[in-house]
């Protein structure tokens, strides 16, 4: 990673800490990551869940009727997914089979009791306080920090430093790279 490349990352977190008025601090208070288990795979064989995908498939270019006898599982699942505009038959048929896999998967019964709340629309996302340029002078100003060893008497050298440390090394990055 070049300094530069540091420089824009720790300007980053910076940025991010301006915006939501955090300080960065490195008092150990913050656990350090684990690693999670394994990845639930489908129970299903790719054949099984293709045949899945071709029944919903059929089903939908049917009408959806409601004689069919996984019809109720499959429009439970159809009424809670929110559909999608131009969306083919196809792809919600695969959409369907997904949710009825990770239903089977995890043993849990599509129920449509009106417990769920719809889906509702977020506000804006935040955006930087800070002008383009006054986030290049930081970015200018870390670099200049890192070229000259991260010394201890600059005014911003406790936030870059413990930014810094918080920050994990790239692969292959040497300490005069950091």
């Amino acid at each position: 990673q070049s300094p530069k490349d540091r420089a824009k990352e720790i300007e980053g977190v910076l940025d991010w800490c301006r915006t939501y008025n955090v300080k960065p601090v490195d008092d150990g208070s913050v656990p350090g990551f684990k690693k999670i288990g394994s990845i639930p795979i489908s129970r299903r064989s790719p054949e099984e869940r293709k045949d899945d995908v071709d029944n919903i498939l059929t089903w939908i270019r049917a009408g959806k009727p409601e004689d069919d006898d996984m019809a109720d599982e499959f429009k439970k699942i159809d009424t809670m997914l929110p559909k999608k505009k131009g969306q083919s038959p196809k792809d919600r048929a695969k959409e369907i089979e997904g949710v009825l896999d990770w239903c089977r998967t995890y043993n849990v019964k599509p129920v449509d009791d009106g417990s769920v709340p719809g889906f509702k629309k977020i506000g804006s996302i935040p955006i930087s306080r800070r002008s383009p340029e006054e986030r290049k002078d930081d970015v200018d100003n870390i670099l200049t920090w890192i070229r000259a060893g991260k010394p201890e008497d600059d005014d911003m050298a406790d936030e870059f430093k413990k930014i810094d440390t918080m920050l994990p090394k790239k692969k292959g990055q040497s300490p005069k790279d950091r």
